[in-house]
């Protein structure tokens, strides 16, 4: 990517995910101080939540018509329209009209997951996309570490979620216009997909791909929801407390995030998913029996460290995105695939929202929720454990797109 290019994407980044990361922290608080969900509901909602990740395919798919960086716009404001609806006063009141926004937000949220990726692999030759991807989600992890700086300080002297939402809404509003200057040359700033059909790309190739991504969507959620639930409702954490763990995940991921890309470049990416695995399973164990055999204060640090690594772990999803790059039939296959994959994660990402809320109030604790999570970590593992290291891309067509990265 040039350097103009590298500019504005992390210009972007860093608005957006800094409102983003706010966002994230606060929700769970945001739930239940203000309409004092249970774990029950608290797992309910997630399926609201998590449901665009799946309707964000369509959506992708009905602009199919515009580049990814104008698509990145639109995502955007979705986002921020769900946001700064929040900080109308019904939306503290009613529970149904929270979820008619909240559905809003993720919608957005969600296209931006895959929008940055695509963006990123589009604009970078084969050779460097792992380092790509990983020095971008270090910018995404800096703009987590300043959200959390900020909760952290505003949370000490000014507390209160309107604020905050307004805080958020803004920083998205004004990311979301970087994404146009993002992509700035004639081959890099044209639709790859000429009809919504072309745009929903499902294939038995790829099948390897949707199988990691939905394992990845069951590890995902228990560290969204239900990690975050812990801190709050197991050990009665403020917002401010989350806040400096993210400060410190976020210090740590500013080196580790793009380590994680060279580790991909130099290792491939089934010992980087093996490795991810094998963490995931560890730290499930810790969450799952921390409070049972350790003192109150050691399993508030043990979890609390367990969170840290948790949030850091994410890092190993580009991966699954430069293993579906790699394999790809044809460059049009790869941001549609992308979204397919994240749709699947998130059938299984509702699933498991909703199936450990009820376990949780069920059993009167998180045990087995993090038991249930390490054994599907462990399956994960091995789906990861058949990908070759040296498999060479297919290359049915050529990419405009990295023709003109390689000229640059």
């Amino acid at each position: 990517m040039t350097s103009s290019r590298l500019f504005y994407l992390g210009a972007a980044l860093i608005f957006i995910y800094f409102g983003d990361s706010v966002y994230n922290t606060i929700f769970s608080n945001y739930l239940q101080d203000v309409h004092h969900a249970s774990a029950g509901l608290r797992g309910f909602l997630e399926f609201p939540r998590e449901l665009p990740g799946i309707l964000s395919m369509f959506a992708a798919g009905l602009l199919f018509f515009l580049p990814d960086n104008k698509m990145g716009l639109v995502a955007g404001l979705i986002y921020f329209l769900g946001i700064i609806t929040m900080t109308l006063p019904l939306a503290s009141t009613s529970i149904y009209f929270l979820i008619l926004i909240m559905v809003t937000a993720s919608l957005g949220q969600h296209m931006l997951m895959v929008i940055v990726d695509a963006i990123v692999i589009h604009n970078s030759t084969p050779e460097n996309r792992a380092l790509r991807l990983g020095q971008t989600k270090a910018l995404v992890n800096a703009a987590g570490l300043v959200g959390a700086l900020y909760l952290w300080i505003k949370w000490k002297y000014f507390p209160g979620y309107i604020s905050d939402f307004f805080v958020i809404s803004a920083a998205i509003f004004i990311g979301s216009f970087f994404f146009l200057k993002s992509t700035d040359n004639k081959a890099a700033a044209t639709p790859q997909k000429k009809s919504f059909k072309e745009s929903i790309v499902m294939k038995k190739k790829y099948s390897r791909y949707y199988m990691l991504e939905i394992f990845f969507g069951a590890r995902k959620q228990v560290f969204m929801t239900f990690a975050f639930w812990s801190m709050v409702a197991v050990f009665n954490e403020a917002p401010g407390y989350i806040g400096k763990l993210l400060l410190i995940a976020g210090i740590l991921g500013v080196f580790f995030k793009p380590m994680v890309g060279k580790m991909i470049q130099k290792y491939g990416e089934r010992k980087v998913l093996i490795f991810d695995s094998v963490i995931i399973v560890t730290i499930c164990l810790f969450y799952a029996f921390s409070t049972h055999v350790f003192s109150a204060a050691l399993a508030a640090l043990v979890v609390s460290a367990c969170f840290i690594i948790d949030n850091l772990m994410f890092a190993t999803g580009a991966a699954r995105s430069t293993f579906m790059a790699r394999i790809s039939e044809k460059p049009a296959d790869i941001t549609p695939s992308l979204y397919c994959g994240m749709a699947l994660n998130h059938v299984v990402s509702i699933i498991a929202a909703v199936i450990g809320g009820i376990i949780w109030e069920a059993t009167g604790t998180q045990l087995w929720v993090f038991l249930l999570t390490a054994g599907l970590a462990v399956i994960s593992g091995y789906i990861a454990s058949g990908i070759p290291d040296k498999e060479a891309p297919i290359k049915v067509e050529s990419d405009p797109l990295l023709e003109k990265a390689d000229a640059e």
